[in-house]
């Protein structure tokens, strides 16, 4: 008599199950089998692994489609035949995707954070038939640009397999430093490699090369010197040792093993073009990626199977490099938009420059449909610098961008993290000039695990077929904060209104951010904050920013904390990210108060305001605190005079 199909794992709680495998199965399924394994224990689930073993009741089979099966690549199904469930994809790396949606929807154990694994699960769903899963993007990854430690860029590696991504992109910095730690693991998930960034200089030495030959390098305007921090993509015996540099690089980085799929070499991040008579004519674009198309052409000719990929990117605001199209390209290429406000989606943009980013990428993707080449769009969803520690959740933007991208024909979505120490770094130490010591660890807040982390999960959720942004926020709450998903969700929503709009202040303040009270521009220079160089348009904006945020945020909720049990370490912790974005912005709204007081010379009223700033940072361990400290100082003598 034929069972029926559907499989329900709390059925198997006392018996156990029986993972079984095809033979000699690839080490990718080995691991899914063993991942399987070790994590249902964790949910009182007993298993064993078998190869060449029939699944049978109570079991659970791990399979590859057949070749005659319409079955993608990445594509899984989770389906249930007479009692037991088969896992099959199109790919040893799909199985494992399976593996960890099945822990997820019928285990409850799910990592919306490196940090966080395992939720209780009282009723696991039943499986009735099958489900088939797809991805909407077959590439889907993250850029990390650097970490502290190599555990960083491994959990990364881990998590991303977990949540359905399948492309790491390193800079070949931090590749070089830790590859003997993270190629083995790469390896045994399938997952792609991307190596790149702003590293040309790794391949290009300017410190060997500009004494010796000053016309490889850009030329600053039509007749001024020569810059060390830029190619001159025209000249033909520097291209060459360029190439010839990178060619060796990746020929000793397949031999050890070949996981690396993508190079993506991008110009050194600032706005210099190189102003010879050549580049002038051709263009930036034109010049950068012929040289990467000749790039392109040497692999070819050595037999490398690594995709070359160009950026489309207004690196230091300079929009020529990302607005313009060339004629013709053979090259895949990479879209960032740096300096978007996040309060809007890609597809309905507010602002002037918004507007401009929506049509320098629809340039680009009705290019590479002509071109015959595919593209991927680059974002900041996870960018600590561009986000700062009032760390919007982004989660609504995510879907709409998602969704707008897969209509106009992406092939890819990235996203940047650069993480919470290189962006104090930044600040500290690149712009301020100040080191930056153990004791600053700990100081302000690191809000990756309560807002970076959460919207990096939507997002790789985002990149899949059948994914609705309310249930995906949905299923984040439940995992991450439980009995207290709702007022959670409350607060996320919050949040997001609060903070994304501040975004917009990146390109407004360039190169500084909404946070960075203290500091001014003026072209490419940044100077501390003086009175008298100080119209107040800066301080009315950030006084109109805080009081419409604080007005969000500090509202009376709708949802009741009603939960008698102790809240969970993710719970405690978005929590104290809820009132440390409160307290902050309330600092912050002191601060500028207090800097419009002393630009009117209202000394007086300036004190008041900084003392009450002092004591907001004095609570959170701010960054602003040794500027409010001196700029009371200041403010009492001032009214002392």
């Amino acid at each position: 008599m034929k069972k029926e199909k559907s499989f329900c794992l709390a059925d198997y709680r006392e018996s156990g199950l029986l993972l079984s495998l095809p033979a000699s199965p690839h080490e990718t399924l080995h691991f899914a089998a063993d991942e399987l394994k070790t994590h249902l224990a964790l949910a009182g689930y007993r298993c064993s692994v078998e190869e060449e073993r029939a699944a049978e009741n109570g079991g659970l089979a791990l399979r590859l489609a057949g070749s005659g099966n319409d079955m993608g690549e990445e594509e899984f199904e989770l389906a249930a035949e007479n009692g037991y469930i088969v896992i099959v994809g199109g790919s040893p790396r799909a199985v494992l995707y399976g593996a960890y949606r099945f822990l997820e929807e019928h285990a409850g154990i799910a990592w919306p954070t490196p940090e966080h694994r395992s939720v209780p699960m009282n009723k696991p769903a039943t499986i009735t038939g099958s489900r088939r899963f797809k991805p909407s993007f077959p590439r889907r990854g993250i850029v990390l640009e650097s970490a502290e430690t190599s555990e960083y860029a491994l959990a990364l590696i881990d998590w991303s397999a977990k949540n359905g991504l399948n492309d790491l992109f390193f800079t070949i910095e931090l590749w070089e430093r830790d590859a003997e730690q993270l190629r083995p693991e790469l390896a045994k998930r399938q997952l792609r490699l991307t190596l790149g960034g702003h590293n040309l200089g790794r391949f290009f030495p300017a410190a060997e090369l500009y004494p010796v030959h000053p016309e490889w390098f850009a030329l600053a305007g039509e007749e001024g010197v020569r810059m060390t921090d830029q190619p001159c993509y025209s000249c033909e015996a520097g291209v060459k040792v360029m190439i010839g540099n990178i060619v060796s690089f990746v020929e000793r980085e397949l031999e050890k093993g070949v996981v690396l799929r993508t190079l993506s070499l991008w110009p050194n991040d600032n706005k210099r073009v190189c102003g010879c008579a050549a580049c002038r004519e051709a263009g930036f674009i034109a010049t950068y990626v012929g040289f990467l198309d000749r790039l392109r052409q040497a692999f070819e000719t050595s037999g490398i199977e690594v995709n070359v990929e160009h950026i489309a990117y207004n690196a230091q605001l300079e929009w020529r490099m990302l607005e313009d199209v060339p004629a013709s390209s053979e090259l895949d290429t990479l879209i960032a938009c740096w300096g978007r406000n996040y309060r809007d989606s890609f597809e309905a943009p507010t602002l002037p420059r918004d507007v401009r980013f929506k049509a320098a990428v629809d340039r680009w993707a009705e290019a590479c449909g002509t071109f015959g080449t595919a593209w991927t769009a680059f974002e900041y969803y996870s960018d600590y610098w561009m986000l700062t520690s009032l760390f919007p959740p982004l989660f609504r933007t995510i879907g709409e961008d998602m969704a707008y991208l897969r209509r106009i024909g992406a092939s890819g979505v990235m996203s940047l993290i650069v993480p919470y120490g290189k962006s104090v770094r930044i600040i500290r130490e690149e712009i301020e000039g100040q080191a930056v010591t153990a004791a600053d660890a700990g100081r302000e807040m690191d809000s990756e695990r309560a807002a970076m982390w959460p919207n990096l999960y939507v997002f790789a959720r985002m990149s899949w077929d059948g994914e609705e942004t309310g249930t995906t926020i949905d299923r984040l709450c439940r995992h991450l904060y439980g009995s207290r998903a709702e007022i959670c969700r409350e607060r996320l929503d919050r949040l997001s209104d609060a903070l994304s709009g501040l975004t917009a202040y990146n390109t407004e303040f360039f190169k500084l951010r909404f946070t960075d009270t203290w500091l001014r521009t003026d072209g490419e220079a940044v100077f501390g904050w003086q009175p008298a160089a100080d119209d107040g348009a800066v301080p009315r904006a950030r006084i109109a920013e805080c009081r419409r945020a604080l007005a969000i945020l500090e509202a009376p909720l709708a949802a009741a904390d009603t939960s008698a049990i102790e809240p969970s370490a993710d719970t405690a912790e978005f929590t104290r990210y809820y009132n440390f974005a409160s307290t902050k912005l309330r600092s912050i709204l002191s601060q500028s108060l207090g800097q419009l007081c002393a630009i009117e010379q209202r000394w007086e009223e300036a004190a008041t305001h900084w003392r009450e700033a002092l004591e907001r940072e004095s609570e959170i361990d701010g960054w602003d605190r040794e500027n409010c400290t001196k700029w009371l100082q200041a403010a009492m003598s001032h009214a002392r005079e």
